[in-house]
């Protein structure tokens, strides 16, 4: 039975989308060539997983020189891919919260800028504790974040769900035992909750 949650971060506490930092700012098409480039995702799932975004231009100058002013453009102007919170989630949160439920964190994010994603959704401060990737070294899909999850928020897995809105990381979570939600909405996520018999 479940009795405590894990929540993800982007896209389902905060709005997030890399394009809104370089509209406007950037050509449509070099915008698509940088956010289609395998560069920038690998990057972006090493700076989640602890490596300085500093290091990371200097690996986007090796890798791919013709993105990297793309690059420096988007880490300078990151304030903009977070739009403020997603429609409904953080009243979930705090409905639980009301419930008893006890609700953590477990974000993939940059250490340098997830002060961004605080001040998008205050009730991320509300959570019990949030597990930010590049503060810790691990990432989701890594299985190991999971453990080291359950261990540092003190829970046990066949007690406790993760919800998020990667399949991927969903896929992983739940081959150390967790239960999953796939977020789409705060509405699917209430009847999903409903049904769990936590609201």
């Amino acid at each position: 039975m479940t009795t405590a949650l894990i929540f993800d971060v982007a896209n389902v506490i905060v709005d997030w989308d890399p394009i809104r930092a370089l509209e406007g700012v950037v050509d449509a098409g070099r915008i698509d060539d940088f956010l289609t480039s395998d560069v920038f995702w690998e990057l972006n799932a090493r700076t989640d997983a602890g490596m300085p975004l500093r290091d990371a231009l200097v690996e986007m100058d090796d890798q791919a020189p013709q993105l990297a002013e793309i690059y420096r453009v988007y880490l300078d102007r990151f304030p903009l891919t977070v739009s403020g919170p997603v429609p409904g989630t953080a009243e979930v949160i705090d409905d639980l919260l009301t419930a008893g439920v006890p609700c953590f964190g477990l974000s993939n994010w940059a250490k340098e800028n997830f002060n961004i994603a605080r001040r998008a959704n205050p009730v991320i401060d509300r959570l019990a504790d949030v597990i930010v990737s590049g503060e810790v070294g691990l990432a989701k899909p890594d299985a190991d974040i999971f453990r080291y999850a359950l261990e540092r928020f003190g829970l046990e897995a066949d007690d406790t769900m993760m919800i998020d809105d990667t399949q991927e990381n969903l896929d992983s979570a739940s081959t150390v035992g967790l239960g999953t939600t796939l977020f789409t909405s705060a509405d699917q996520l209430r009847a999903d909750l409903q049904a769990h018999q936590l609201l």
